[in-house]
C-alpha cells in the first residue's frame, strides 16, 4: 500500500510538472518591439509614362527597420521604413524605392504558442528614384516620383525564446504617384494616372522588450 501511495504521488508530480511546462510562456507580442529584415521587392506601373522601367529591373533587394507597440497580445500599431535597390542588370547611378508604412497588425494565438501568424494593413508613403533615364537616347534625367497608397499582407513569427522571433511576411501595396519630377522640374499633368503596385517579402528578427 505504501508503495502504491508513493507511486501515485510520483505520477501526480510528473503530471503537474508536464502541465506547468505546457503552460510556460512561449511568446509575447505585447509592448514595444524592434525589427530588422531582409527585403525582396518588386514594383510595376501600368502607366505609359513609366514605360518599361519596371520590366528592366524586375526585382530588388534591400532592408527594413520596424518599430511597433503591442497594445495587447493581439493588436499592434507599427511604423516601418524599407529601402529596396534595383541596380542589378544595368549600370544605374541610382534606382531605389523607399517606403514608410504606418499601420496596424493583428496577431493570432496567445502566449502559450511559439508560432504566431498575423495579418497587417498600413498607409504607405512611397518614393521612387531612378537615375539616369532617357526618352530620346541622348538627354539624361533623374526621375523622382512620390505617392501615397495602401499596403496589406500577412506572415508569421516563430519564437526562438519568448521575446525573440524569426519573422517572415509578404505585403502588396498599391496607389498612385502624385508628384513626379525630371531633374528637379515637375512634369505637371501628364493626362494619365501614374499608378503603382509593389510587392515586398520580409525575412528578419523581432525583439520584444516586455
Amino acid at each position: 500500500m505504501n508503495y502504491t501511495k508513493y507511486y501515485l504521488g510520483f505520477v501526480l508530480v510528473l503530471v503537474l510538472n508536464w502541465q506547468l511546462a505546457a503552460q510556460d510562456i512561449k511568446s509575447s507580442t505585447k509592448g514595444f518591439s524592434a525589427n530588422v529584415s531582409l527585403v525582396l521587392g518588386s514594383w510595376n506601373s501600368e502607366s505609359t509614362f513609366m514605360g518599361d522601367l519596371d520590366d528592366i529591373e524586375p526585382s530588388g533587394v534591400g532592408y527594413s527597420l520596424k518599430a511597433a507597440y503591442g497594445i495587447n497580445q493581439n493588436i499592434e500599431v507599427l511604423f516601418s521604413y524599407s529601402k529596396v535597390g534595383f541596380v542589378q542588370e544595368l549600370d544605374w547611378d541610382d534606382y531605389q524605392l523607399t517606403t514608410v508604412d504606418v499601420g496596424g497588425r493583428y496577431n493570432f494565438g496567445a502566449t502559450l504558442r511559439w508560432f504566431r501568424p498575423f495579418l497587417e494593413g498600413a498607409i504607405s508613403f512611397n518614393n521612387l528614384l531612378i537615375d539616369p533615364i532617357t526618352f530620346d537616347g541622348n538627354t539624361l534625367f533623374e526621375l523622382k516620383s512620390s505617392g501615397v497608397g495602401a499596403a496589406v499582407g500577412g506572415g508569421f513569427h516563430i519564437f526562438i525564446i519568448p521575446n525573440l522571433s524569426f519573422n517572415a511576411d509578404g505585403r502588396i501595396g498599391f496607389g498612385n504617384f502624385g508628384s513626379t519630377s525630371l531633374s528637379g522640374t515637375d512634369v505637371g499633368d501628364l493626362g494619365e494616372t501614374l499608378d503603382f503596385t509593389t510587392v515586398r517579402f520580409h525575412f528578419g528578427l523581432t525583439y520584444f522588450f516586455e
